[in-house]
């Protein structure tokens, strides 16, 4: 073959012929991926445009016994969906009333004394106290509001948190002290565990305070564990839901569907004989005990102080099986703690022991009134000081 064959238009090299191809593919495919991503676009729209609003809280709370507490119609105003904890606080709340209780929140989703407070990164030289809990550190009716009269309210009743950085800040003039409450109504160990693995490394805290305990002991359906998976692909799957309305009117089919699936079937073959399922606790005593081992050993890690504080519980009169389980809950806490050498505050007027003159304290029998909540702070000010917890701070004698 001569040299005028060889270079002949005709007579393509196979390595640019294979360049030219590739470049092809990645074109198709590149053609392939953006049309189908602008029919998600258009589905979305759609679906957001003509289709009314699925709210991902509704979606991610389906045990009755969580719905009652943050998703039905009554109570769901001051919470939204979140992907990892299933429920959290509404961002910058300004003096919102929920449940004879009057809050603010921030950006954050936390709570707030003064709505527009907010976290961000930990400054050289500040002492943070983070306080991780339910809806009794998170304050409940502290301070109380009456609905028609949501301005009427006493600015100095607030839960103890709040009052643990006032007291800190007035017996340290000049000292960065910032104290977070990172407490949420209706959150178990599980989600307080799940919280904190997530943002312990944004918020650094030099003490931890815990508490958990009724959500925990409390009856449900579902077992946390199952109700409330924190695995990457259920975190992913709830990710999509909380940000496609496509993907959560989907889901809600999809459930609807199996839901009617599941009622056909048991009126085709009724059977009267299968056991009941009985509800059972959130967290089991066990796990309820690793949980908070667990947040223990993670703020140790990071450098943290830790003060496991036992829930409150006002008497053994009125709900008696529930006081049972409170008692049994709090009672091996604290000797699961005090065996391993951690820091438990038990404030004796807060629980079951001191009933019948502990009833000014509490404003029923699960969460302390704002008295309850002076006197939390007050003795965990005691505890700090005799266990040098604060080295650095001068700690005072007593709330005034």
């Amino acid at each position: 073959m001569g040299a005028s064959e060889e270079n002949s238009p005709g007579n393509v090299p196979s390595g640019a012929a294979r360049r030219i191809s590739f470049r092809r593919r990645l074109a198709y495919i590149a053609i392939i991926y953006f049309s189908f991503l602008l029919i998600l676009v258009a589905v979305e729209v759609g679906v957001r445009w003509r289709m009314d609003h699925v709210s991902s809280l509704d979606l991610f709370v389906v045990a009755q016994q969580q719905k009652a507490q943050v998703a039905d119609a009554k109570q769901s105003g001051i919470f939204e969906g979140d992907p990892l904890l299933l429920w959290r606080l509404k961002p910058n709340l300004d003096k919102a009333v929920w449940d004879f209780t009057v809050l603010s929140t921030n950006s954050e989703h936390l709570r707030v004394e003064h709505v527009g407070e907010q976290v961000g990164s930990k400054q050289p030289g500040t002492i943070r106290i983070v306080c991780l809990g339910d809806s009794v550190t998170f304050g409940f009716r502290v301070p109380v509001v009456w609905p028609d009269k949501p301005t009427e309210f006493d600015p100095e009743w607030l839960p103890f948190p709040m009052l643990l950085e006032k007291q800190l800040r007035a017996a340290n003039p000049g000292r960065k002290i910032e104290v977070i409450t990172m407490a949420v109504p209706g959150y178990t160990s599980h989600q307080g565990l799940a919280w904190l693995q997530r943002d312990i490394n944004r918020l650094e805290p030099d003490l931890l305070t815990v508490s958990f305990g009724w959500n925990d002991a409390s009856l449900s359906d579902a077992a946390d564990r199952d109700a409330i998976r924190t695995n990457a692909s259920a975190v992913a799957v709830r990710w999509l839901i909380d940000h496609s309305q496509a993907f959560a009117h989907a889901t809600r089919w999809l459930r609807t569907r199996e839901a009617n699936k599941q009622l056909a079937a048991k009126q085709a073959q009724p059977q009267p004989s299968q056991r009941v399922r009985r509800p059972s606790a959130r967290v089991s005593q066990p796990e309820y005990l690793n949980n908070m081992l667990a947040i223990e050993s993670l703020a140790r890690e990071h450098g943290a102080t830790v003060i496991v504080i036992g829930a409150p519980y006002r008497d053994h009169s009125a709900e008696a099986p529930e006081a049972d389980a409170m008692l049994q809950y709090r009672s091996a806490l604290k000797s699961t703690m005090t065996a391993r050498g951690i820091s438990f505050l038990e404030v004796r007027e807060l629980t079951e022991e001191a009933y019948p003159s502990n009833e000014g304290w509490f404003g029923e029998r699960i969460h302390p009134n704002h008295m309850g909540h002076r006197l939390i702070a007050s003795e965990l000010l005691k505890l700090i000081r005799s266990k040098h917890a604060l080295p650095d701070l001068t700690i005072p004698e007593l709330i005034p």
